[in-house]
């Protein structure tokens, strides 16, 4: 029992590192962009600073979850740790913003490592009602990071932007936890014969791993706006400072990660058409409230509504794929779905920066949010056709 509690630590601090490293640098952009007021295209590439992360992360994952298929989960694990270390506080000692870009890649390829690592270790250790709990508390400990993350990061971002990299350090306390916390899981130290995803015997629902990883994407493409361009949309609606910038986001994150806890209990009560259906609609509204607002209380309560949906999205679809996934499959199927997750973060700024140079930053959030609503909606038919025809959702 003690072995068990040291290992859900282990898995669920390794976790928090993930969304932790992406957003840390969030409130620092703006003066990331004053500090090289020469280099071309400036605004687009320190968008970039945060976005390039989630780039590598995607291309990343699918090797990484083939990696532990093949090696095993805590060596690879326990080197992406390291590599963290090294690429998360580079910045300090870098001058030129290309190198820091570089540095942010690598990042994303330890971050990718890690992550594909930690969700697969729950499909490998938990089933059940465990398993949706596991689900939950990680999405809960990845967001509870990032509130922390961006709160401090704000604070220090306003006295100097390479602070916030001094927090990448953190790493060295997860490090032991892995080492003492984790054992390899046996079923992947048994002998298994090389197949391809589609070899005979090799049986998976293809169409609904497809829907979740579509899903999966539009849902970090959309929602990225949050961390990536609210630190813009304040100044805009007359409410400045990186540290005011850093709240919001927290309290996305907040809010979320205690939505997520509620994961399991939600669950055993919805099926996944009803969670993605609120999801949606209570993240369009918070969109919409933030984009409308003219004090700091509304963006705050959009903020809430919007983290209020947040929190139970990534939890459905996570243990969903996980509920389907073979065994001997499990690592590079998770790869899959953490490279369609930030392949959308990555893409969120191409979406959102054009739409903001025609409208304005309110306008592509409430545009999103509109987006949002809609996807919801969609999510209401869908489950209310499962109410009279059954369907997908209650078997997952």
């Amino acid at each position: 029992m003690a072995h068990s509690g040291l290992r859900t630590v282990a898995i669920l601090a390794a976790s928090s590192l993930t969304l932790f490293a992406m957003a840390a640098v969030a409130p620092a952009l703006p003066a990331i962009e004053r500090a090289y007021p020469d280099v071309p295209d400036v605004a687009l590439l320190t968008r970039m600073v945060l976005t390039i992360t989630a780039l590598f992360i995607a291309l990343s994952a699918p090797f990484a979850g083939f990696l532990i298929d093949r090696v095993g989960r805590k060596p690879v694990l326990l080197a992406a740790l390291a590599l963290y270390l090294v690429s998360g506080t580079a910045a300090i000692w870098l001058n030129e913003l290309r190198d820091i870009l570089i540095s942010r890649a690598v990042l994303g390829i330890a971050i990718g490592m890690i992550l594909t690592t930690a969700t697969t270790l729950i499909g490998d250790f938990y089933q059940g009602e465990s398993r949706n709990r596991m689900a939950g508390a990680q999405i809960a400990v990845m967001v509870l990071g990032v509130a922390a993350g961006t709160t401090l990061a704000g604070f220090l971002a306003d006295t100097d932007w390479r602070l916030p990299f001094y927090m990448y350090l953190i790493a060295v306390l997860v490090v032991p936890l892995v080492l003492f916390g984790i054992r390899e899981p046996e079923t992947t130290l048994q002998t298994e014969s090389p197949r391809g995803l589609f070899a005979p015997g090799t049986r998976f629902p293809v169409v609904r791993v497809g829907m979740i990883y579509a899903l999966i994407w539009l849902s970090l493409l959309s929602t990225f706006v949050i961390p990536s361009q609210t630190a813009f949309l304040l100044p805009e609606i007359g409410i400045p400072g990186a540290f005011i910038a850093g709240i919001s986001i927290a309290v996305f994150n907040v809010v979320g990660a205690a939505m997520a806890m509620q994961f399991r209990r939600l669950r055993v009560r919805f099926d996944n058409n009803v969670i993605l259906a609120g999801s949606f609609v209570f993240l369009g509204i918070g969109l919409l409230l933030s984009a409308s607002a003219e004090s700091i209380p509304q963006v705050m309560l959009g903020m809430i509504l919007a983290g209020f949906g947040f929190g139970p999205l990534m939890p459905a679809l996570n243990a969903w794929l996980l509920s389907v996934a073979p065994v001997t499959l499990r690592g590079r199927l998770v790869g899959g779905l953490t490279f369609f997750q930030f392949l959308g973060m990555f893409a969120s700024p191409f979406y959102s920066q054009p739409v903001a140079d025609i409208v304005g930053m309110t306008g592509a959030f409430a545009l999103t949010g509109l987006g949002q609503i809609t996807m919801g909606l969609a999510f209401v038919g869908a489950a209310i056709s499962t109410i009279f025809f059954g369907g997908m959702g209650k078997r997952n």
